[in-house]
């Protein structure tokens, strides 16, 4: 689930437990071009993600509203 959204990056909460800071991921937003971005802390079940690139208002909502409504978002390995 994605948590604390902005324009550069988010906190997710993960099940996976082998995440490490510097891992580099990607996820895809249905409408919006794919995220690509890097682990910059890992604590517990909590990552902090930094976005390689902005992401505008409207993709920051659909990412909140996906995270709420589906199971989560899935992180693919860069």
């Amino acid at each position: 689930m994605a948590q604390h959204v902005s324009s550069d990056g988010c906190q997710f909460v993960v099940e996976r437990e082998n995440l490490s800071r510097g891992q580099r991921f990607s996820f895809a937003l249905d409408g919006y071009p794919p995220v690509l971005g890097t682990v910059r802390w890992v604590v517990k079940d909590r990552v902090g993600f930094a976005f390689d690139r902005p992401i505008s208002r409207d993709a920051q909502s659909a990412m909140l509203r996906r995270s709420r409504v589906v199971q989560g978002l899935d992180l693919y390995l860069s």
